[in-house]
């Protein structure tokens, strides 16, 4: 057989001619690979870093995050039948969020039991999730399995910067994990099957967090605007109608409350021009390195991608710049620059730009693990028994109590819960005058017909949307609660660090007399919190 190659030639070898020696392996060649490894090692330090944190604290029973405790009343008023959307008042108002996580959290609970073990579990798993389809992702766009682990252990190094945030009961982790779901089946959506599954992608990220409709509409067009026009159309038409009938249905059956909750609050409240500020600084002080490697891969990134990108920045962006936004709001501009890093860690760019890309995820990476301090995010065996004796003086009061900062207390102790604060402060900055006035008229009736039979607050004010003159009705006790706990003790690791701190009782009527007696302010507070005395420490 004559071979046809250039590379190989007929006839007898000329003996007189050196054998050729082994080519060597270029710096250039290993370089690239080093620096991709060096990223990877880092990443899965990283990955590593969070998984101990969050295993460490996935049982602790209270919040870990202020606004936890309204996610456990949403479950628990799904488990047990209670509507999620009703018209704002005094005993409860929802989380302006659509409800796919709550309900994903419910079905774990009606298992497990109603607590935050049932949300975390959700959360855990979703973020997990999350960095492994971010891995995958950049793996098969770039053929490198160290590049796919260096973007997922950068985007799992942020867990700290965003005050771990990733395994907490909220909403976050699982939209975060269907929106990379979304890239990626849309990324590689070759069939009518997967235009099916990506339409059903991107409806379940609106269906878990209403800003993501931006991804979606971003997506779908970039599509229809490429070569899969057909399959784009399927996508679309998927979505709009799971997007339709459920907002359909579940504005007619909360009486039109949920269509304001989800699609209404949030553009009614007032900008804030200091977000745009504030989401540049978090993203240059956080990623600031990275985003060089990312903007430098921008170029050869497929457009579904890099639109992708784009949206999910302006998400956390948009959520920023109305006030009160949250460390938690920059995950998608993260989630984002971590993707495009990872892409310019891949094999089919010049060696220096690999290298030089590697050598900045590598250093940001390192950066971000100079951060974590595990200690200052597991909560204590000291912060569990507070805990737990606040939830025994609780029931032992009895009544309906409001705790506007945490009415997840409520619910663990087994009593009705209240309306969270941040969630009526939501409501009351808005301009929806009939939300404004449901909420003030129930919190007032609750005040004047003494309904309450304690509130405790965290800190000495009147909570958003009680009457100014609660006084008039309840009595501010001067003896501080938690008084003999240290004050870092029992507050949420994440987020807002808060906890209870002063108690209101009924003001009965009969004069001073009957305010004294089995419920005075001394015997109320030496219930809540006298038996806190064995941590005083």
């Amino acid at each position: 057989m004559i071979s046809s190659s250039p590379d190989i030639k007929s006839g007898p070898a000329d003996p007189a001619r050196p054998a050729p020696a082994p080519a060597r392996r270029s710096w250039r060649q290993g370089a690239p690979r080093a620096v991709r490894l060096a990223a990877a090692l880092a990443g899965v330090v990283a990955i590593g870093a969070y998984l101990f944190v969050a295993l460490s604290r996935l049982t602790y029973p209270f919040a870990l995050e202020w606004l936890e405790g309204n996610s456990l009343v949403e479950v628990h008023r799904i488990v047990t039948g209670q509507p999620l959307y009703p018209a704002p008042t005094a005993g409860y108002v929802p989380d302006g969020y659509s409800p796919l996580y709550f309900a994903v959290s419910a079905g774990v609970a009606r298992v497990l039991g109603v607590s935050y073990l049932s949300l975390r579990l959700v959360s855990l798993l979703s973020s997990l999730a999350s960095l492994a389809l971010l891995g995958r992702l950049v793996q098969r766009e770039t053929g490198s399995v160290a590049a796919g682990s260096g973007a997922a252990g950068l985007f799992a190094a942020t867990y700290f910067a965003t005050g771990t945030w990733f395994d907490v009961g909220r909403v976050d982790s699982l939209f975060l994990a269907l929106s990379i779901g979304s890239l990626y089946a849309a990324r590689w959506m070759r069939t009518t099957r997967g235009a099916v599954a990506v339409g059903l992608l991107l409806a379940a990220v609106v269906l878990t967090k209403q800003t993501g409709l931006a991804e979606g509409v971003v997506v779908l067009v970039t599509l229809v605007a490429g070569s899969r026009r057909r399959l784009a159309g399927a996508a679309a038409l998927v979505a709009a109608a799971v997007l339709g009938a459920s907002t359909l249905v579940l504005t007619l059956t909360s009486g039109g409350w949920y269509f304001y909750y989800v699609f209404q609050l949030m553009g009614q409240h007032p900008l804030n021009g200091r977000g745009f500020l504030w989401f540049g600084t978090a993203l240059l002080s956080t990623l600031g390195i990275a985003a060089f490697a990312a903007l430098a891969s921008a170029r050869r990134v497929p457009p579904v991608l890099l639109a992708g990108c784009a949206a999910l920045a302006g998400e956390g962006g948009a959520a920023l710049v109305h006030s009160d936004g949250g460390r938690n709001d920059m995950l998608p501009a993260y989630l984002a620059v971590a993707l495009l890093a990872g892409l310019a860690l891949g094999r089919d760019r010049g060696w220096w730009a690999t290298v030089a890309s590697g050598l900045l995820v590598l250093a940001q990476l390192v950066v971000l693990l100079a951060g974590f301090h595990p200690a200052q995010a597991i909560p204590t065996q000291a912060d569990r028994a507070v805990g737990e004796r606040l939830l025994a003086g609780l029931r032992g009061l009895g009544g309906t109590i409001a705790i506007p900062a945490d009415p997840g207390l409520n619910v663990l102790a087994g009593l009705a819960p209240t309306a969270h604060e941040d969630a009526a402060h939501d409501v009351l900055r808005a301009t929806n005058q009939t939300a404004i006035a449901t909420f003030r008229r129930s919190a007032a009736q609750a005040v004047v017909t003494h309904r309450f039979s304690a509130i405790i607050t965290d800190g000495p004010g009147v909570p958003p949307g009680y009457p100014a003159n609660l006084s008039r009705y309840y009595r501010q006790c001067p003896q501080p609660l938690l008084a003999g706990v240290p004050a870092a003790r029992f507050r949420p690791v994440a987020g807002v660090r808060i906890r209870p701190a002063s108690v209101w009782l009924p003001r009965l009527p009969g004069g001073t007399r009957q305010n004294r007696g089995s419920r005075s302010c001394r015997a109320v507070v030496r219930l809540l919190d006298g038996a806190a005395d064995g941590v005083r420490r």
